[in-house]
């Protein structure tokens, strides 16, 4: 008996920590995907106060190739969907036309999502015989935030630029039934540091922002990919986590 009450409270724990947001009751959620289309790994090449920032978005592009294939098997993984499909399309076309509504912000800056085309949904969906898309994109962004020293004494609130991360699953007729926006958004690299250290030891209080490196940057988004596992960089792997966790079905959304 001990162990079916600690399996339960296991399970609404991680019910519980799941991210991102329901914009329809998870059962009817359930009901109405039963097929889901994963579509490729898009990068928006937004303007940003950065300035190898095209470098870095190269670097996305050419490591987001082929990642939707393995977000479809650890979604399949799971068995909340009939089927789950990777769609076989080309990345930078499908964003040229799905990304074409632009997309919404918080009075900080953090990405609201994006308004996808309801054309190209509806062709995609249709082409590709599911019931919703998962789309996942990265983006640059300008966000407003408060950013602490290592010591914790010291904090910095300004405009910083980052890469961030948003997913949401459009269905057929282009209603958003769930989305990992806002301040759920996964912050995939920050590009920029308050340098409290330099601040220190000049003595002074003025804090200098500073920019990492092409080369830092690059370790965020490939990490140990390449090498002797197959596994995703760090980075890969927590963003599919979070979204595996919060859009697989299982045993207690059907009390919700």
């Amino acid at each position: 008996m001990k162990r079916v009450v600690f399996a339960i409270v296991v399970l609404l724990f991680l019910a519980a920590c799941s991210s991102g947001t329901y914009n329809i009751p998870k059962r009817e959620y359930q009901s109405r995907v039963q097929v889901l289309g994963v579509v490729p790994i898009l990068v928006d090449s937004r303007p940003i106060n950065y300035p190898h920032s095209d470098e870095v978005y190269d670097l996305l592009q050419l490591s987001a190739q082929n990642k939707h294939y393995l977000l479809t098997e650890q979604l399949r993984a799971k068995k909340g969907y009939f089927d789950v499909r990777a769609l076989d399309i080309p990345a930078d076309m499908t964003a040229l036309s799905l990304l074409a509504g632009g997309a919404s912000y918080d009075d900080s800056g953090r990405p609201l999502g994006y308004q996808f085309d309801p054309a190209t949904v509806s062709a995609l969906t249709r082409q590709n015989v599911v019931d919703a898309l998962l789309v996942v994109v990265f983006s640059g962004e300008q966000i407003e935030e408060n950013r602490r020293s290592r010591t914790r004494l010291e904090s910095l609130r300004t405009t910083y630029s980052s890469i961030q991360a948003t997913a949401r699953v459009v269905d057929r007729d282009g209603q958003i039934l769930w989305e990992l926006t806002g301040a759920d958004s996964y912050m995939a690299i920050n590009l920029q540091y308050p340098d409290f250290d330099e601040a220190h030891f000049n003595r002074t209080n003025q804090v200098h922002v500073k920019n990492i490196s092409v080369a830092g940057a690059e370790r965020y988004i490939t990490d140990d990919e390449g090498g002797a596992s197959p596994e995703p960089s760090r980075m890969y792997a927590e963003l599919f986590a979070k979204i595996v966790a919060a859009i697989s079905p299982g045993l207690l959304d059907s009390l919700r």
